[in-house]
């Protein structure tokens, strides 16, 4: 067993091609107009999450504010517990460095999973250790990792995730959940108070305020009703697949499109450790915002950040639609010579 299996308690990543789930592309129908590689900007928007939508429209338009009781809370359940089960986490426990750099005057350690200009994936586990070695409190930002790369909030030991349903997890923007560990939860008195966060919320009692004994707590005012639906239909996606296999299939397309990036000589910027990958491919190329502008005149998604271009393939890209922004972006840059 190597250190990440012992440490992170699930299997190292390993790059398998999975073709089945190429049969998922019939469920994205940007993918029948463009070849979309910028997933961890915002997930491709799927037929699921429309028809989630449109549910929420049908709901609001019967039942008006009633849908609140009989329905929409329902709605909101559901997402914290497929979040919860993504994550490793329990239902009550999600609402919606270095060492020198700690010390014992250090109170909260906060990090990400992912980096979003490398697509590195650290260690979180080894920095929580850091973290509580000190006393310290230890946040995750796994905004970046939450769909596309496992994880087991009790075996990593952290005792704050943050993440949303924009990226990976394909439910658009609007939504975000929080995981606070089981032991901190009734510690949390929060400075600023919503009626979600009320253990009798629609009792509606002004004079006197009783936080939720759950996770949800923290939860502020109303929620955003339109973007749950949506982000329910990705969710859907996400468990049923599992996040294990998208890592896979994610693995094997990014393994392939650095290679092809290195065999016309540009300089990728990854880790060197294929296990230590995401799905952010970084391409050192002059001038990459008018590349990304070039591209998407031949209808590729990609995206920049200052002196590099992003693109980052997931589950439901293929090895082709690899090949034809590598060629696409050759033929951009040879123009401009």
């Amino acid at each position: 067993m190597t250190m990440n299996e012992s440490r992170l308690q699930y299997p190292a990543p390993v790059a398998i091609e999975h073709p089945e789930l190429l049969a998922y592309r019939s469920e994205f129908p940007i993918l029948q107009r463009k070849t979309y590689l910028n997933s961890c900007s915002l997930g491709a928007l799927s037929n699921r999450s429309m028809q989630g939508l449109a549910q929420f429209m049908e709901t609001w338009n019967e039942w008006g504010a009633h849908a609140w009781y009989e329905i929409w809370m329902g709605e909101i359940a559901k997402a914290r517990q497929k979040f919860a089960t993504i994550i490793g986490a329990q239902l009550h426990e999600v609402a919606i460095l270095f060492e020198r750099e700690v010390d014992d005057k250090t109170v909260l350690v906060a990090t990400s999973r992912v980096f979003y200009t490398s697509g590195y994936i650290q260690d979180v586990r080894s920095v929580a250790d850091i973290a509580h070695k000190h006393g310290a409190y230890m946040l995750v930002d796994d905004y970046q990792g939450t769909g596309q790369i496992p994880i087991n909030v009790n075996a990593v030991d952290v005792d704050f995730l943050v993440t949303g349903t924009l990226k990976w997890l394909m439910g658009g923007p609007g939504l975000a959940f929080v995981y606070i560990r089981e032991g901190l939860i009734s510690q949390l008195q929060p400075i600023i108070a919503g009626w979600f966060g009320h253990r009798e919320q629609f009792q509606f009692k002004t004079r006197e305020f009783d936080f939720r004994p759950e996770a949800t707590r923290v939860e502020m005012g109303t929620p955003a009703v339109a973007a749950i639906y949506a982000a329910n239909g990705g969710l859907d996606i996400v468990q049923e697949i599992s996040v294990e296999q998208i890592c896979e299939r994610t693995r094997y397309l990014t393994n392939d499109l650095i290679a092809q990036a290195r065999e016309h000589g540009w300089k990728v910027r990854a880790p060197l450790e294929p296990e230590q990958r995401s799905s952010i491919v970084m391409l050192e190329i002059e001038h990459p915002e008018e590349v990304v502008k070039a591209l998407v005149a031949r209808n590729i998604i990609s995206d920049s950040r200052p002196g590099l271009l992003r693109v980052s393939p997931y589950f439901y890209n293929s090895i082709e639609e690899n090949a034809l922004v590598i060629d696409a972006i050759a033929e951009i840059i040879e123009s401009r010579k």
